[in-house]
């Protein structure tokens, strides 16, 4: 997930925040955020067709590296979507903090509807790891495509990355969606579980418990 980028597709270009803004319609209250909690933006490889010698696909012309260097030790989720939505190409975020770093990513694909406009949907992204942690090499991958879809799927749920059946990657982000909604739905019925006094309704709830963690565990197993 911490990838060592070859030297021929960097970057290093400074985005200014007002670039962002400009592009992304920020309100002054996000303004405020980008201000406070993020000292600078680096571009700072550009993964395309001149700089690896991989051919572009049609949903993936061009992978951006960013470097999101931090002031505070945490970040608004909002602020990756407002990057997001930005800059018109599937981005990897490397987010520094202080001797941390992290990687997020969200899952980017042109519209179905607009080919102009690109679709943001599920997040991933790592723990806080050491800046000392070694790099790993860049998978190998016969187009940009298929390097997205393994840089993407480093940062998924152990139960998807060991997902041995081929699926296209729509169909392992919407894998993840439907674990990460039904562990949602178990946390949900939990809490209720707790909170509920009559024994009967303890019963119920419980036994909503045991045959959603049952499909959990079924979809996980897939």
């Amino acid at each position: 997930m911490f990838f060592d980028y070859p030297k021929q597709a960097k970057f290093g270009r400074k985005i200014p925040k007002s670039t962002i803004y400009e592009n992304a319609s920020v309100n002054a209250k996000l303004k405020e955020k980008f201000v406070n909690q993020i000292d600078k933006i680096i571009w700072q490889y550009k993964l395309a067709p001149t700089t690896l010698n991989l051919q572009a696909t049609e949903n993936v012309p061009e992978i951006q590296i960013f470097d999101v260097y931090l002031k505070t030790k945490e970040i608004d989720h909002a602020l990756f979507e407002v990057i997001d939505k930005a800059i018109n190409f599937p981005i990897i975020f490397q987010i520094y903090q202080e001797s941390s770093v992290k990687i997020k990513a969200a899952y980017k694909r042109p519209s179905n509807a607009d080919q102009n406009k690109w679709v943001t949907e599920t997040y991933f992204e790592s723990e806080w790891l050491d800046q000392a942690t070694q790099k790993q090499p860049l998978p190998i991958a016969l187009d940009l495509g298929k390097l997205y879809e393994q840089l993407l799927k480093s940062l998924m749920p152990a139960e998807v990355k060991s997902h041995k059946t081929s699926s296209t990657l729509d169909q392992q982000v919407t894998r993840v969606n439907d674990i990460y909604a039904l562990q949602k739905e178990i946390e949900k019925l939990n809490s209720k579980y707790k909170k509920e006094k009559q024994r009967n309704r303890q019963f119920d709830i419980n036994k909503q418990i045991k045959l959603k963690q049952k499909e959990l565990d079924s979809l996980k197993a897939q």
